[in-house]
């Protein structure tokens, strides 16, 4: 009777030793819970790239109007044939003020007092005893005598600026190699009598 009492203890002893050991052994992870894991993060991955995928698409979506809307702006005017008429109309009216500067030279040398007369504005006047403009409807009155050939020199177009629509300044350079001096010489022209006047000729030496 103690023998098998004896044996009991024994078993009863060894299985309770094996439980502890069980209990304190680390949890491995079931193969079901390996699956789990990997699902999700194979799912995360692919959100992922399409937040990025998202993101370029939108930076792409901002860069592209601003190319779309300048080269539709080019279009438009290319595609614009009142601008371009307007843009010729304004080169004809300026070329046509620096010819007339031109004119204005040559008739001051050659002394053609008809013509200059016909082109100066109602606050100009001619005085031909003395070959000398007098400028009166300008913010500083002044008189101006005659330029030569002379004392010209070489004479070179600069610029035009057009102070409005009724008023355009016409700009030239001139170069006098004999005496080694330049001065600048400004035609101020105004729309006047459905015609373009002279109304000032200012010298800068």
């Amino acid at each position: 009777m103690r023998g098998g009492s004896t044996l009991k203890r024994i078993i009863f002893v060894s299985l309770l030793i094996l439980l502890l050991a069980a209990c304190n052994s680390p949890q491995e992870t079931s193969p079901d819970d390996n699956e789990a894991l990997n699902e999700e993060e194979q799912m995360e991955e692919p959100v992922e790239q399409e937040k990025e995928v998202d993101q370029e698409k939108a930076e792409n979506t901002q860069e592209e109007p601003a190319e779309e809307t300048s080269e539709s702006s080019e279009e438009e005017k290319e595609d614009n044939p009142s601008s371009k008429i307007e843009e010729n109309e304004e080169a004809d009216k300026h070329q046509e003020l620096v010819d007339l500067a031109y004119d204005i030279f040559e008739a001051q040398n050659n002394q053609d007092y008809d013509f200059l007369q016909s082109v100066l504005s109602k606050g100009t006047k001619l005085d031909k005893k003395n070959n000398t403009f007098h400028f009166e409807n300008v913010t500083y009155p002044h008189d101006q005598k005659f330029l030569t050939e002379e004392e010209l020199g070489e004479v070179e177009f600069r610029y035009t600026h057009e102070e409005s629509t009724d008023e355009v300044i016409v700009g030239f350079g001139a170069i006098n190699y004999e005496e080694e001096s330049s001065f600048t010489i400004d035609f101020v022209f105004i729309h006047e009598d459905d015609t373009w006047k002279m109304n000032d000729m200012d010298i800068n030496k």
